[in-house]
C-alpha cells in the first residue's frame, strides 16, 4: 500500500516537472521566433505555453476539490476527475475542469461539476442575474454561500441495472464568477436543501481564489 502511494506521488511530481519544462520550452521557442521576427509563430508558441500552464493549474484545482461530499465520492482514476482542455485553447487559452461524484450505494445519486474559464455563457448569465424575470419558466435565483446562482429542477426517469425505474430529481445549478462559470448537475438528491448543501461543501470562494478571480 505504501509503495503504491509513493509511486502515485512520484508520478504527480514528475508530471508537474515535465509540464513546467514544457512550458519553458515553448517560451524559449517563442523568444527564438521573435529574434527571427516571425511574430505569428511566436504568438502560437506563447499560446502553447499558456495552454500547458492552464493544464497544470487546472489539475491542481481538480486535485484540491474534496474527495467526498455528503456521502458522494469523487471518481478516482476517471477522465472526468481530470482537466479537459478540449477546444478551450482555441477560444483564448481558457480551461475546462470536470469532476464527477457518485454515491456508493444510491446509484441514482450523483453530481457532475464543470468549471469553464472565459465561458462564452458569462455575458448571458450576468444579464439573467441583473434581470431574473428573463430566466424563463422553471428557473430560480438561489444562493450558494455568498454567491448568487441560477437553478432549474425537473423530475426525470431513472432505471437501475435490473430495469426497475423511478422518478428522481434532476437539477442544474449555474454559479457565475467574474470570468468563470461553475455548473453543477445534481441527480437523485431528495430535496433542494440537499442539493445546495452539496454545492456549499465545494467551497466556491476557495475555488474562486484558486482560479485567480
Amino acid at each position: 500500500m505504501k509503495t503504491n502511494i509513493l509511486i502515485l506521488l512520484l508520478s504527480v511530481m514528475c508530471f508537474r516537472a515535465m509540464s513546467q519544462d514544457q512550458a519553458a520550452t515553448y517560451i524559449k521557442e517563442a523568444q527564438d521566433y521573435l529574434v527571427k521576427k516571425d511574430y505569428k509563430q511566436a504568438q502560437l508558441s506563447l499560446q502553447d505555453a499558456i495552454n500547458d500552464l492552464n493544464n497544470v493549474i487546472g489539475k491542481q484545482i481538480a486535485e484540491s476539490m474534496p474527495a467526498e461530499i455528503n456521502g458522494l465520492r469523487a471518481e478516482a482514476g476517471d477522465d472526468n476527475s481530470s482537466v479537459n482542455m478540449g477546444a478551450m485553447g482555441v477560444m483564448g487559452g481558457g480551461m475546462a475542469i470536470s469532476k464527477k461524484y457518485k454515491h456508493p450505494t444510491k446509484k441514482e445519486n450523483e453530481a457532475d461539476i464543470s468549471i469553464i474559464a472565459n465561458s462564452p455563457m458569462m455575458s448571458m448569465m450576468n444579464m439573467y442575474m441583473s434581470n431574473p424575470s428573463m430566466m424563463g419558466q422553471g428557473y430560480k435565483s438561489v444562493r450558494v454561500g455568498t454567491h448568487r446562482a441560477i437553478m432549474k429542477t425537473e423530475n426525470q426517469d431513472w432505471s437501475d441495472d435490473n430495469g426497475n425505474s423511478k422518478q428522481i430529481r434532476s437539477s442544474e445549478l449555474q454559479i457565475p464568477l467574474t470570468q468563470t462559470l461553475i455548473t453543477i448537475t445534481l441527480k437523485g438528491f431528495a430535496t433542494e436543501a440537499d442539493e445546495l448543501a452539496f454545492a456549499n461543501k465545494l467551497d466556491i470562494e476557495k475555488l474562486r481564489i484558486a482560479l485567480g478571480e
